[in-house]
């Protein structure tokens, strides 16, 4: 017997609000960071990573920063696969139960292996989101939610004694949140059998398009769920055909008419990527919304949740409950949680019960301020996003408030390409005149690219015409590339010519 949506919706908002409670009552942030580290580091002393940093002795914070260096995923490459074969006692003491698919900058895909420890980490920082979320917008406890599921479709295919990918974003919160949020889905968690791209999207939308109640759409990507509506109004007919017959009627000519708003007059809230590249796309979600509220996810990674929004904070805090943070400045020094100073920005370096130890996050975050002790923190971009033809280093974080300053709206994408000699093309949907010579200024604020270009080691920038499909065609030839729908983030920089003809014109010498 199904339970109400309100029922299932207040009982969850009730069972989590001790843990947003205990997360804003937080007074010794470094004493509770300090003893969430010694747990985990004790816990896995036996590990061949804790034999092999002598985890047995580390008694302080210094003493773990002294003995285990800064990693990155290629540090732990090796040991992913051998996990996938069946390896036991890697990283951690405890089983790891599956390893999730998660894009990198130097991998196709990285494979996270997930322990117990690491998924109850995942739902100390979630809990408090959605204490907060059902509390701030009692709305949404009235009516069903869409939460993304990723086909098993996408999923990479290779050989491993260990489960691959979770199904839905909702198994972070684990079997019972799981069972009683079921029950209110719009979307049946089991489309993500689907054997086709085609049969998922068709599923999805009648699933969507069925929930004429529907109040909650969290998804990561904005632009997963802007192409996702565009591809039910493009095959209308084949959605509205699995309609129940009054609701098929209700819809037929707002699908057609594209009036999404109609559609679902009481959506109340959009959950999604909002900050740094997803700026843009957001704001085309919030155009196709206007009277639902549109709510910055807080940065949460594959391999660790970072911070959580809460409405009270006007931000997103720091996630402390769930993992050991560390942040490098600018110039590479390590600071603890407590010690962030509000207007700086930092690179984010996490210690997971999942077997990542003073791992790289890559992800880029400002302190806006501090909700008590907490610092609130805002997602600016990736660190580790570089791209480096001749040297000059340019990062998209950069590039991303280049493009900001010169108000240059809808699709871009920067690609670097060395056709017929190193420089960048600007594949966009502007028609700003100059803007190729203006960018080009504006990037020279760079040292080295500013460098490269007066040596002419970087030809001249271009501008090139997007194509109108540029979104669509660039998220299908990341899924190619084996990252996992629905969690693709948005891109502004890339190297690669083989892009060239996947979002604009191919690249042709002198052309």
């Amino acid at each position: 017997m199904s339970l109400p949506p309100a029922v299932i919706h207040t009982a969850l908002a009730t069972a989590y609000t001790p843990a947003l409670r205990r997360l804003e009552r937080t007074r010794d942030l470094r004493g509770n960071q300090a003893r969430l580290l010694s747990s985990m580091l004790a816990a896995n002393q036996d590990s061949e990573f804790g034999r092999a940093h002598d985890f047995a002795r580390l008694t302080s914070v210094d003493d773990f920063r002294a003995a285990v260096p800064l990693t990155t995923w290629d540090d732990y490459q090796q040991a992913a696969d051998r996990i996938a074969e069946g390896a036991s006692g890697v990283l951690t003491t405890e089983k790891v139960r599956l390893l999730e698919p998660s894009s990198g900058s130097t991998a196709a895909t990285k494979l996270i292996p997930y322990t117990a420890t690491l998924a109850n980490q995942f739902r100390a920082g979630l809990r408090p989101w959605l204490a907060d979320l059902y509390t701030s917008h009692p709305a949404l406890r009235a009516g069903p939610s869409y939460w993304s599921v990723t086909p098993a479709a996408s999923h990479p295919q290779r050989p491993s004694v260990v489960p691959i990918g979770f199904d839905e974003d909702a198994d972070y919160l684990g079997p019972v949140a799981g069972r009683l949020l079921s029950q209110v889905f719009a979307v049946d968690a089991s489309v993500a059998r689907a054997e086709t791209m085609d049969e998922f999207r068709l599923r999805t939308c009648q699933g969507l398009l069925g929930a004429e109640d529907l109040r909650l759409v969290s998804v990561w990507n904005p632009t997963f769920f802007t192409l996702l509506l565009d591809w039910a109004a493009d095959h209308s007919d084949a959605v509205l055909a699995g309609l129940p017959a009054r609701r098929r009627v209700a819809v037929e000519g707002l699908l057609r008419d594209r009036d999404w708003p109609a559609i679902w007059p009481k959506l109340h809230l959009i959950s999604c990527w909002a900050d740094a590249q997803a700026v843009r796309p957001a704001s085309e979600l919030q155009r196709r919304f206007p009277d639902a509220t549109l709510q910055p996810k807080g940065l949460l990674a594959t391999e660790a949740i970072v911070s959580i929004p809460l409405e009270r904070a006007g931000g997103a805090v720091l996630a402390a409950d769930s993992h050991f943070f560390e942040f490098l400045t600018l110039d590479g020094e390590s600071q603890l949680a407590d010690e962030l100073a509000v207007g700086a920005s930092y690179q984010v370096v996490v210690t997971t019960g999942g077997g990542l130890y003073r791992y790289r996050l890559g992800d880029l975050v400002e302190v806006t301020g501090h909700h008590g002790v907490l610092p609130v923190l805002r997602f600016i971009g990736r660190a580790d996003k570089v791209t480096d033809l001749v040297g000059e280093k340019l990062n998209e974080a950069f590039v991303i408030n280049c493009l900001r300053d010169l108000q240059v709206p809808g699709f871009n994408l920067l690609v670097g390409t060395s056709d017929p000699v190193p420089h960048y093309v600007l594949f966009t949907h502007s028609t700003s005149p100059g803007l190729a010579e203006r960018l080009d200024a504006a990037l020279r604020a760079s040292f080295h690219y500013d460098y490269a270009r007066r040596l002419v080691q970087l030809g001249p920038l271009e501008v090139r015409p997007a194509r109108p499909d540029a979104e669509a065609r660039l998220l299908a030839a990341q899924t190619a590339d084996g990252q996992r729908l629905g969690d693709i983030k948005p891109a502004v920089l890339v190297v690669g010519d083989r892009l060239s003809g996947v979002v604009g014109q191919e690249f042709t010498p002198n052309s």
